[in-house]
């Protein structure tokens, strides 16, 4: 968990891939409404993975 907050907060930085063609925006943001439903069902899954863990 230590090294995952990290990691997650590393990827959403707009730098970390430049938009492609056609697109006036830089990195994933463009695609953030195309992606938050999939990043939700991620963000829940790994949530509930620790909870579990965590649970006995």
């Amino acid at each position: 968990m230590k090294l995952l907050l990290p990691l997650m907060a590393t990827l959403l930085v707009p730098g970390v891939a430049m938009a492609h063609d056609g697109h006036g925006g830089i990195g994933l943001f463009h695609h953030m409404l195309d992606m938050a439903p999939a990043l939700t069902l991620v963000i829940l899954i790994g949530c509930g993975a620790v909870w579990a863990k965590n649970r006995k």
